[in-house]
């Protein structure tokens, strides 16, 4: 089932695919070296990913299009996807 991406006040309306095993994995190789940045960096470095790895069904994206989007829209969409990659991944968040 595809997930909506919705936040009309950061005019933020995405489509992800139907996840599947290669996403994830595509998408864990990319950010594995960016949990070493600063935190800003990071959260645009996961939104990038999910674009190289393809989780991005519409609207149609590239990498650099984070670079223009606003700061807010890039921490929400970057914590809906901590969320999204957790549930898939079966992380529990109480530890």
């Amino acid at each position: 089932m595809a997930i909506q991406l919705v936040n009309e006040t950061l005019e933020v309306n995405m489509t992800l695919v139907e996840l599947r095993q290669r996403h994830v994995e595509q998408f864990a190789e990319l950010v594995k070296t960016a949990t070493d940045l600063p935190l800003a960096k990071y959260r645009g470095a996961v939104v990038r990913a999910i674009i190289t790895a393809g989780w991005v069904a519409s609207p149609p994206m590239k990498p650099k299009d984070v670079d223009e989007m606003a700061p807010d829209a890039v921490i929400w969409i970057s914590e809906e996807i901590a969320t999204i990659y957790g549930r898939v991944m079966g992380i529990d968040p109480k530890p």
